[in-house]
């Protein structure tokens, strides 16, 4: 078959999204504090722009003319020359140099620093109040601090700050020692060099188990107890890798060796006995164990419990642990109160506290008269506007092809599209809160039990928007309602169909679940299936086993047998 070259005239419709358009969908997802920073940007990137002032922060005219007062200079000669002088002594004292700090900051910082406290009223220059804070001591900077006042060898101090540079917030060690040679091919050339030339010494070999050892959250205590340890003990499996790594990446990586990361575990055995007991520890249980030895325990059963049977002890099986010890109850109860007041946390003391969040609504739905009232909250967000300066200047220049009234005109149109942007960003806010109201009307006058079942699709037929648009213009958005401040995604839940025809919000259902946990005796909690016994005989509300279980665990709920206290 020949091949040749040919014209060939095709025509098409394609959608094709302006810059105009996609701002206006980039919008529609924003918060208001991002919102409100877009608008800073836009107000110093475009020129024609500026925000105009609302009547209620205009200065009214007392205020004006008060200020005129205040800004009034001294007419007599005698004022004047007392104001004179008054600011020559102020120029004076501002002139003079603490050489002392002067000595004190050289030698620590570097540099001076004037930190003189100004007589004037000039704030700007001063730091603020957050610069002044103390700052905590982090978990990290607490450890390094110990291995300064321990006499190490300069390579073991090398190796500990890399240990505890890997330490998490919590006091786990989150790295393997593997990891962490492989990362650092030099350091283990240093630390075989230095064991090759007698400098150190180490008497044993580091497994491949030991060397991939580290802290996973979702496997934070031992597992199966099928692994000996180097003293017979149980010892949990070796970590599982979720991914098969390449035999390129296997060839690629640097060959660890045994004497290298006996080495560097002999340093984070050193670490584990510092302040706080436990830090460094690579799963729950050796955090226990090496709190328990701390303490002079390693004799005693409470030691023995965790060592062995730290399933049985998650599980509070006593009753087993005193069959398998070989102990009375008492005594088995007696060592669970020894475990239960070690610390899981090491590193919980130097964790900061959480920042606060706070949240500005964006809308409005207050009731008036028995009837609910949707109300935007415009209160603290910039309004933009065009200036008419620019207005008149693009007016008043010639059409003689200059750039100047092309770039003005241009900005002119990008302002307009952008203010035309934001209102219809309202707009829809509004429309979509409306929407919500009709639809969980119940909702704001009960309360959640009676939170319906509803999806985006309602809401974009009642108004007449593609389910997009309803998903974007709910993302981060929130509503001050008298039952209090919620996401607009929130009033969107899925729903379990009962027998009666009718679907129950899965919102309503795990309300109830949660309400039930904290009711129900802690020495005998209810299991998944008696509370949905309990849903469907209370509420007539039928829910599978299966589905308690996923709702419990999305809210962060321990099953039954974790929940139970035996004192």
């Amino acid at each position: 078959m020949a091949m040749h070259m040919k014209l060939q005239m095709k025509m098409t419709q394609q959608l094709i999204m302006t810059p105009q358009l996609q701002q206006a969908i980039k919008l529609l997802q924003l918060s208001r504090a991002e919102l409100e920073e877009l608008i800073e940007q836009s107000l110093v990137e475009n020129p024609v722009l500026e925000e105009s002032m609302d009547i209620d922060t205009y200065p009214s005219e007392e205020q004006r003319e008060m200020t005129t007062e205040q800004t009034e200079v001294p007419v007599s000669e005698e004022t004047y020359e007392t104001a004179r002088e008054e600011e020559k002594e102020e120029t004076t004292a501002q002139e003079e140099v603490d050489w002392q700090q002067y000595v004190e900051q050289v030698d620590q910082y570097g540099q001076y620093q004037d930190r003189r406290i100004r007589s004037g009223g000039d704030d700007d220059e001063l730091p603020s109040l957050e610069a002044t804070l103390a700052q905590d001591e982090s978990l990290q900077d607490h450890l390094l601090w110990q291995v300064g006042l321990v006499r190490m060898s300069k390579l073991e101090v090398e190796v500990a700050h890399y240990l505890a540079g890997n330490i998490a917030d919590n006091g786990y060690l989150v790295t393997s020692i593997r990891e962490i040679l492989e990362g650092n091919p030099e350091l283990q050339d240093r630390i075989l060099e230095a064991l090759d030339s007698d400098d150190l010494t180490v008497e044993r070999e580091l497994d491949d188990y030991w060397m991939d050892l580290r802290y996973q959250q979702e496997k934070a205590a031992m597992g199966d107890g099928k692994r000996k340890s180097r003293r017979g003990k149980n010892l949990p499996p070796p970590p599982v890798f979720e991914e098969e790594e390449l035999e390129e990446d296997l060839e690629n990586r640097v060959q660890v060796s045994p004497r290298a990361a006996a080495f560097v575990e002999e340093v984070l055995f050193q670490l584990q006995t510092f302040d706080p007991n436990g830090v460094g520890a690579r799963s729950l249980q050796e955090c226990l164990l090496i709190q328990l030895r701390l303490l002079g325990r390693s004799d005693e059963l409470c030691y023995r419990i965790v060592e062995h049977d730290m399933e049985l002890l998650e599980c509070k099986d006593l009753k087993r642990i005193a069959r398998r010890q070989k102990q009375d109850l008492e005594r088995v109860l007696e060592a669970y109160r020894e475990i239960m007041a070690l610390e899981p946390k090491p590193g919980r003391s130097f964790t900061p506290p959480p920042s606060h969040h706070y949240i500005i609504p964006d809308v409005f739905i207050y009731q008036v008269n028995n009837e609910y009232k949707v109300a935007l909250n415009a209160h603290g967000m910039p309004r933009l506007r065009i200036s008419n300066y620019y207005r008149e200047l693009v007016d008043n220049m010639a059409e003689d092809g200059n750039l100047t009234k092309e770039y003005i005109q241009e900005k002119i149109k990008a302002g307009q599209w952008l203010m035309k942007s934001i209102e219809q960003r309202q707009k829809t806010i509004y429309k979509v809160t409306k929407s919500i109201l009709r639809f969980q009307r119940s909702f704001f006058e009960k309360g959640i039990h009676y939170l319906k079942p509803l999806v985006l699709k309602d809401v974009a037929e009642d108004i007449d928007v593609h389910e997009s648009t309803v998903s974007r213009i709910t993302t981060n958005k929130y509503v001050h309602t008298p039952q209090g401040i919620f996401e607009l995604k929130y009033f969107f839940t899925s729903g379990i169909d009962q027998e009666q025809g009718e679907a129950v919000s899965s919102k309503r259902i795990k309300d109830m679940i949660q309400q039930m946990v904290q009711n129900e005796d802690v020495r005998s909690p209810y299991t998944d299936l008696q509370i949905a016994d309990i849903l469907q005989k209370r509420s007539s509300i039928k829910v599978a086993r299966r589905t308690v279980a996923k709702y419990r665990e999305a809210l962060n709920i321990l099953p039954s047998n974790k929940r139970k206290q035996l004192f």
